[in-house]
C-alpha cells in the first residue's frame, strides 16, 4: 500500500506518505500553502523513494477550513489523480480533528468543533467503532455550520452536554470559544496518515471528477449577500454608525462622534450603509470632488465578516459613483491589513504610493487608485 495524504485546510501544510508499514511525515507550521506544498512534497518523495506513479490512492482534506488552502490542496490531489488515474480519499476536517480522541477510553460521542469566524462554528459528532483492523470513527451527524449559541443549545438538547469535545480555533482573528470548548488543538499529521490508511482499507474512494471542497459556509454567505441592501446614510443613522465604529479593530483608527457629525456637514461627504433585514452590517464613506472620490472609511460588523459584506459594499459604491460621473477612486490602507489589501486588489485598485510609518509600530499606509 502506497498513499499520499495532503492537508492544507488549516494553518499548517501537512503531508504524509504511507509506504506499506512505513510513514513519512512533513509539516510546515503557519505557512503559505502555495509556497511550501511542493518543496515539502519533493522532500517527502525523495526520502520515501515513492513517486506519484507508485501511489495506490491520494488522500486530501476537503474542508471545511481555509477556502484558499483547500483549493490548493485539492487542486494538487486532483491533478495527480487525473494524470495517473488514481482514486481519491476525501477526508473532512472534523473527522481529522476528532481522530485525536479516538483511543480515549470513553463511551461518549466525540464532537469536533472548528471556529468558522463571525460567531459561527463548524461541527460534527462521531462514535468510536471497533473493526478487525482497528478503531474507526462512525459519523452520527452530518457536518454543520451554526452560530455558537445555537451549537451550545444543540449539545444540551441532543446530548445533555455529555460529549467529548475537541476544538480548533482555525487561526481566526475573531473571538475564541476556548472558554466554552476548551483549548484549541491543532490537526496532527500522524492522524492524517492513520486516517488515510483506515479509509483506504475501508475502500472509501471517490475520483477526481466527483471530489469537491466541503464549503459549508458558501450557501450561508451567498444568502447573506443576497439579503444586503445598500442605501445612502443621513445624520439620523448616526447611532448605527457609532456602534460599528466602536468595535476597536486592530487595523483601524476609529472616528468619534464629533468627527462624524462634522463630516455630515460637509457637502462633499457621502456615507452609505449596508443593511440585512434592517440591521446595519457595515458602512462605507467617501469625499467627492470634481469627478474623483476618496474612500474614507470601510467598516463591517464583526458578526458579519467573512460573508462578502465589504466586497458587496465596494461593488455597490462603485456602481453608485459611476452614475455620479465619477472617474477615479482613491483610498489608503494599512500595509499590514492583508485581507483589506487583497480585497482592494481584487476590485482593481492598484498601489500608487506609500506613506512610510504612517500608522503606529512603523506600519506604512498604501495609497491605492481605481480608474473607471
Amino acid at each position: 500500500m502506497k498513499l499520499l495524504a495532503i492537508n492544507t485546510a488549516g494553518v499548517d501544510t501537512q503531508l504524509a506518505v504511507i509506504k506499506d508499514e512505513q510513514k513519512f511525515l512533513k509539516t510546515s507550521g503557519f505557512s503559505r500553502h502555495s509556497e511550501t506544498l511542493f518543496p515539502l512534497l519533493d522532500d517527502l518523495f525523495l526520502v520515501s523513494k515513492v513517486s506519484v506513479a507508485d501511489l495506490d490512492a491520494i488522500a486530501c482534506v476537503v474542508g471545511p477550513g481555509s477556502f484558499t488552502g483547500i483549493r490548493i490542496g485539492l487542486s494538487v490531489a486532483k491533478g495527480f489523480a487525473f494524470a495517473k488515474s488514481k482514486p481519491i480519499i476525501a477526508i473532512n476536517s472534523m473527522e481529522l480533528l476528532a481522530f485525536d480522541l479516538i483511543e480515549r477510553n470513553s463511551n461518549r460521542p466525540i464532537c469536533a468543533v472548528i471556529n468558522a469566524g463571525a460567531g459561527y462554528v463548524y461541527h460534527q459528532t462521531f462514535l468510536r467503532k471497533d473493526l478487525e483492523f482497528g478503531r474507526v470513527l462512525e459519523p452520527i451527524t452530518q457536518p454543520r455550520l451554526d452560530k455558537i449559541k445555537h451549537f451550545t443549545g444543540y449539545l444540551h438538547s441532543n446530548y445533555n452536554d455529555e460529549v467529548d469535545l475537541i476544538y480548533n480555533h482555525n487561526n481566526e482573528k475573531s473571538v475564541s470559544f476556548a472558554d466554552l470548548l476548551g483549548d484549541s488543538i491543532n490537526y496532527k499529521v500522524e492522524n492524517l496518515a492513520k486516517l488515510a490508511e483506515i479509509k483506504f482499507k475501508l475502500l472509501s474512494f471517490t475520483d477526481a471528477i466527483n471530489v469537491a471542497p466541503l464549503y459549508l459556509r458558501v450557501s450561508q454567505a451567498e444568502q447573506s449577500v443576497n439579503e444586503l441592501k445598500f442605501s445612502q446614510a443621513t445624520i439620523n443613522d448616526l447611532p448605527e454608525i457609532l456602534k460599528l465604529e466602536s468595535q476597536d479593530d486592530e487595523w483601524d483608527l476609529q472616528w468619534n462622534e464629533i468627527g462624524i457629525r462634522q463630516s455630515f456637514e460637509n457637502p462633499d461627504y457621502r456615507c452609505f450603509i449596508m443593511r440585512s433585514k434592517g440591521e446595519a452590517k457595515g458602512f462605507i464613506s467617501v469625499n467627492l470632488l470634481s469627478g474623483e472620490a476618496e474612500i474614507l472609511r470601510v467598516v463591517v460588523s464583526k458578526e458579519a465578516r467573512l460573508q462578502g459584506v465589504a466586497s458587496k459594499m465596494i461593488d455597490s459604491l462603485i456602481e453608485t459613483l459611476r452614475k455620479m460621473d465619477c472617474k477615479t477612486v482613491f483610498l489608503e490602507v494599512n500595509d499590514q491589513n492583508y485581507p483589506a489589501v487583497s480585497l482592494y486588489q481584487k476590485k482593481g485598485f492598484i498601489e500608487v504610493g506609500r506613506r512610510p510609518d504612517y500608522y503606529e509600530k512603523g506600519q506604512d499606509a498604501i495609497l491605492m487608485r481605481l480608474d473607471f
